[in-house]
């Protein structure tokens, strides 16, 4: 399994720096610096990176096969096949739209649902105890779910390290409590897609020269969202709550972001628009911590954000390890990651993080 997982590392690491190689020569799959509410970066990038962590992945997975004859592994391979290749399509192209994209991570959740068969069969609150789904309400919720969590990393992938960092730390999370299970199957996955993503963080932080991409985002999204489908359906000792508290800070970043636009804004939810969290955190207390005439300002200020959210990520995920089995504990949890992520969002938007500010500046 480890050997497997330094295999994807290594061919992570190298496609990704032949990526970054070949874009100056013939401009593949190379974002332009364009002005918009989501572009950040002041050169030219490459924004396939989400190659490097596919074949990384994908080259592990079939060589780990082939010890382990386990068709599992094929299988889950394959069902991610769609949301990676609208992605990448999406990064050589530009014309692939949310929707298509979205219908493709609906897809890709049905193929779990049919190949690997795992569904999440039920949920549980404190007090009201545990509601069990009929057969085909499970599949609809699961399909969904994967499609929503998919998405959700997507969003967030914004700033060098942002996405993939965080999707590191989720997926130490399903890798720990897959370990205290004994699911050596989900302990594979989990580690090789750590190690994969490894090869592309190397690149991608702190100088930003090759971005994760859409076909990336979509693929790390999907495969993070299947785990936790796979670890809940295998294991009933396992609350729903704990992979929903790991993926808490991407899911509810999508969620309030469609509340935002929809609601507070009256514009479509698939609008791009500069106020995500990550974005108030860049523009104004990144800002803050730099002289906007230095050379740090221009070299760190995009990978400076990334720290901030990764700090945020760790409030969900390290209570999430260790409740993972405790629904009261975990739901909890979950109402606390979200009144500090709201107090943190709109104290930024209105300015109000002075003293947070000057304490960062140690004055």
């Amino acid at each position: 399994m480890v050997k497997s997982a330094i295999f994807g590392f290594v061919i992570s690491l190298v496609i990704c720096l032949l990526l970054i190689k070949f874009s100056k020569w013939g401009g593949f799959g190379v974002d332009e610096i364009k002005s918009g509410p989501q572009k950040f970066h002041d050169k030219p990038t490459p924004r396939v990176g989400g190659v490097g962590i596919f074949m990384g992945f994908a080259v592990a997975v079939v060589e780990l096969y082939w010890v382990a004859n386990n068709k599992e592994l094929l299988l889950f391979l394959l069902a991610g096949v769609p949301t990676f290749l609208g992605g990448l399509v999406e990064d050589l192209t530009h014309k692939v739209s949310p929707k298509v994209r979205l219908f493709l991570a609906l897809f890709a959740g049905f193929f779990v649902v049919w190949l690997l068969k795992a569904s999440v069969g039920y949920i549980a609150f404190p007090v009201l105890g545990r509601l069990d789904f009929p057969l085909w309400f499970s599949w609809i919720f699961t399909i969904f779910a994967i499609a929503g969590v998919t998405n959700s990393i997507n969003i967030i992938d914004g700033y060098n390290g942002l996405a993939s960092m965080v999707s590191i730390m989720i997926l130490l999370g399903l890798f720990y409590v897959s370990y205290k299970l004994n699911d050596k199957l989900l302990m594979q996955l989990s580690l090789i897609l750590i190690f994969s993503i490894a090869g592309f963080f190397i690149w991608n932080f702190p100088f930003g020269s090759i971005f994760m991409g859409d076909g990336g985002a979509y693929f790390v999204g999907f495969s993070i969202a299947t785990i936790s489908v796979l670890l809940v359906d295998r294991h009933r000792s396992v609350s729903v709550w704990f992979p929903f508290l790991l993926v808490i800070y991407p899911v509810f970043e999508t969620l309030f972001s469609i509340y935002r636009k929809k609601f507070l804004r009256g514009i479509s939810p698939d609008q791009p628009d500069g106020l995500h969290l990550h974005m108030l955190i860049y523009k104004r207390v990144v800002k803050f911590l730099f002289n906007e005439s230095s050379q740090q300002y221009k070299v760190f200020r995009n990978s400076s954000t990334s720290p901030f959210l990764w700090f945020l990520t760790g409030l969900s995920v390290i209570p999430a390890i260790l409740f993972w089995n405790n629904t009261n504990m975990l739901f909890l949890f979950c109402l606390i990651f979200i009144a500090i992520y709201l107090y943190l969002y709109f104290s930024i938007a209105t300015f109000k993080t002075g003293r947070f500010l000057r304490f960062l500046k140690g004055q």
